[in-house]
């Protein structure tokens, strides 16, 4: 008897741990009527990434539902359907991605069905692609997701460099606009045109140090051209979504314009990659978490481009 009591207690034990492997609570803020976010942990991807570091949520219309950024593991995905189940029974029309990086994308497997179109930047596929093999040993290392299920579904409806496309919901449409190279070279934002509500993904970090890994010249130009938008209420791709966006963009402009000043002055000083990353945006950083990791990889990032200006 009391064997039988240990061996069910054991696969009890077990089967909750299973079940709390493959889930994730989701805290939901509804930003505007009918917009819903959840904001993801401060976390860099190492030991604490757990598939949800960024803002993911969804949009609700008449007809249909729109979701923006799924998270970093088809447990977060799942989790964010499950969500959006527990507000409405509309189809899920469209998934869209803002950017390829792995804490966005890898959550698109839970909605991948017959219903539901994905979106992103033309660049997007390639991106993916790309990434893939890396992304799948970021994804074993930290998550223990077996190689072959980090499943990837990238966009088959394409919106190209500098085109808008209107998408409608049922009486709400909504507006995807393609980037230059700034933050990525396949950033999308999209905006609600109801409520002047603006999905930027990881052209504007709050609280959080921004990053670059695309082209730095080009995302000081579109922080410019966001920075002059009409609207409302913007959900950043990692921080609180807020109606101070024009101080958040400046703020985000005044560090990138800082380190590239600060990396062609050390380039012109003969100061090598390594000093540069200890010196280029250190009056920055009380300014922002995770500021000692992401700003080196920044400096890493960028200047080898400014070395050859």
């Amino acid at each position: 008897m009391k064997k039988k009591i240990l061996l069910s207690l054991f696969f009890w034990f077990f089967s909750v741990q299973g079940a709390l492997a493959s889930s994730v609570q989701l805290d939901l803020i509804e930003v505007a009527p009918g917009i819903f976010v959840h904001q993801g942990k401060h976390f860099d991807v190492d030991e604490s990434y757990q598939g949800d570091i960024c803002n993911i949520g969804f949009i609700i219309g008449k007809d249909s539902v729109a979701v923006i950024d799924t998270g970093g593991s088809q447990v977060v995905g799942e989790s964010l359907k499950a969500s959006i189940r527990e507000k409405t029974s509309l189809p899920i029309k469209y998934v869209i991605n803002t950017h390829v990086h792995l804490d966005h994308i890898y959550g698109n497997a839970a909605f991948n069905d017959k219903i539901t179109e994905f979106i992103g930047h033309s660049e997007l596929p390639k991106a993916m692609q790309f990434r893939k093999e890396f992304y799948e040993r970021l994804n074993h290392k930290y998550l223990n997701i077996p190689i072959e299920k980090s499943i990837q579904i990238p966009p088959s409806i394409l919106v190209k460099e500098n085109e808008n496309k209107i998408f409608d919901l049922g009486e709400r449409k909504i507006k995807i606009s393609a980037y230059p190279s700034a933050h990525t070279n396949n950033d999308v934002t999209i905006t609600d045109i109801k409520t002047g509500t603006l999905w930027t993904g990881d052209l504007l970090f709050i609280e959080r140090t921004p990053v670059i890994d695309g082209d730095i010249h080009g995302f000081i130009d579109v922080l410019d051209q966001l920075i002059s938008l009409d609207i409302n209420l913007v959900i950043p791709g990692h921080g609180k979504p807020t109606k101070k966006w024009k101080e958040a963009f400046k703020k985000n402009k005044n560090y990138f314009v800082t380190l590239r000043n600060d990396v062609r002055n050390a380039i012109s000083e003969d100061q090598g990659l390594r000093k540069a990353i200890e010196t280029a945006a250190q009056s920055e950083s009380k300014k922002w978490k995770l500021f000692d990791i992401q700003n080196a990889r920044n400096v890493n990032q960028v200047y080898p481009k400014l070395e050859w200006e």
